[in-house]
């Protein structure tokens, strides 16, 4: 029995041993991703002053491994890579279904990719750790969605008792608030690793730099 438990034990750990670097090369290439399709869109939709955000890329290139400065390094890293997806979010391509065409958001690739990334994550976590700051940032993002989507809702019924009508753009916005909270539900386990923000940091700092000569 002590010999099954322990072929267990041993199994489990390799599982792990696994899905760890499966789960960075799946996000990763979610990162990538999002960088190549956006970057192919430039020319329509160009990034205003992509200097600034080489220089935010190359803060993810320091070893800082400290709770406070690798937080910032999260959220810095998050809103990177949320610039390239918001490019891809009002860019869509068709897919023919017997009579029907479909469009789809380029954001599904990266979305996709990321969500593999996570379920592979899972394998490698355990029931007794806890990220309390991811937590609280998590429980911020809930109270934000509900107050902007109340706020959103009395508005829109204001204009339409008012005016005649609502605020056409709600679907839109709450669609782009919930992409941005799915994404980071599904990305910031990874990010809390100093290799993979280094690995982000290093693409987003070459589409970046590359985007400065396509804007001209």
């Amino acid at each position: 029995m002590n010999e099954d438990f322990g072929a267990s034990c041993q199994e489990r750990q390799r599982t792990r041993s696994v899905a760890a670097p499966v789960s960075f090369g799946l996000t990763l290439s979610a990162v990538i991703v999002g960088c190549c399709i956006s970057f192919l869109l430039t020319l329509k939709i160009p990034i205003e002053r992509p200097v600034m955000l080489v220089l935010a890329s190359l803060f993810l290139l320091l070893p800082l491994k400290a709770a406070t400065f690798a937080t910032l390094q999260k959220i810095v890293a998050f809103y990177l890579i949320s610039v390239p997806v918001n490019e891809l979010s009002s860019q869509y391509f068709q897919i023919s279904f017997l009579p029907v065409d479909v469009s789809v958001s380029y954001t599904t690739a990266v979305l996709l990719l990321c969500a593999l990334g996570y379920l592979v994550g899972k394998i490698n976590t355990t029931n007794a750790t806890q990220d309390y700051s991811s937590a609280n940032i998590l429980s911020g993002w809930v109270v934000a969605l509900v107050i902007v989507t109340i706020h959103m809702a009395l508005l829109s019924l204001i204009l339409n008792k008012f005016y005649g009508y609502g605020y056409e753009r709600n679907l839109g916005v709450l669609g782009n608030l919930f992409l941005y909270f799915l994404l980071f539900v599904l990305m910031w386990e990874n990010l809390g690793g100093l290799r993979f923000r280094q690995c982000t940091g290093l693409v987003l700092a070459v589409f970046y730099f590359a985007t400065l000569f396509v804007n001209k």
